[in-house]
């Protein structure tokens, strides 16, 4: 089985719910979607990864890390089951990170442990629609510039989704130069709303580690 890949690199998982776990990270090519404050713009065209066989894949982990992260671009536009489950195997456990408009099949829900699913608000540069009806994520995941307007995007979704407030993270624009202050916006705001949104910063940006 052949992946095109645009890097493997092992580091601190910095979002979501596994936020501080030490992961492998395997980074597929091609997405389709192009968001306007995207921070892997390396990973949105498939050529610009290299075909990698599974095997070589795997000689590229770190085995003293227990968790292996799968993103991308878009990850899910690969079939990743046999990777999942060769990782499995092998005794990892799996996070998957995607954008959620490619639905997993039944199968790769079985294998991986984690779907961190980014859906995307106005601000990413899209409309698109979704269909969450069977809250196939673990959590979701939104990138908030403007905590009043965003905000109130986010809580619409989750209600016309259906989707169980409690798996919600918010987390503030990662290009931000104040990066401090915009966690504090966007906190001040959650409150302010009593909405049950998990309120989390993306670690990387904050200790900068690779």
């Amino acid at each position: 089985m052949r992946y095109w890949i645009v890097e493997i690199f092992t580091s601190i998982q910095g979002e979501g719910l596994i936020i501080g776990k030490p992961s492998n990270f395997i980074r597929l090519a091609g997405c389709n979607l192009r968001c306007v404050w995207c921070d892997t713009k390396i990973s949105w065209l498939r050529e610009d990864g290299r075909p990698m066989e599974l095997e070589k894949i795997l000689e590229n982990l770190n085995y003293s890390v227990r968790w292996t992260t799968i993103t991308g671009g878009e990850p899910l536009l690969q079939d990743i089951l046999p990777l999942a489950i060769a990782l499995k195997n092998m005794g990892f456990s799996i996070a998957v990170e995607t954008n959620g408009t490619v639905k997993p099949k039944p199968e790769l829900r079985k294998v991986v442990d984690v779907f961190s699913v980014s859906p995307k608000l106005l601000n990413s540069g899209h409309r698109l629609r979704y269909d969450f009806s069977d809250d196939w994520a673990t959590y979701y995941k939104f990138v908030v510039l403007n905590p009043e307007k965003d905000l109130k995007e986010v809580k619409d979704f989750v209600e016309s989704q259906r989707i169980n407030p409690e798996k919600v993270v918010v987390q503030p624009d990662g290009n931000r130069e104040d990066y401090i202050q915009a966690l504090k916006e966007l906190s001040d705001v959650v409150m302010d709303m009593k909405v049950p949104f998990r309120v989390l910063p993306q670690l990387h940006r904050i200790i900068s580690y690779r």
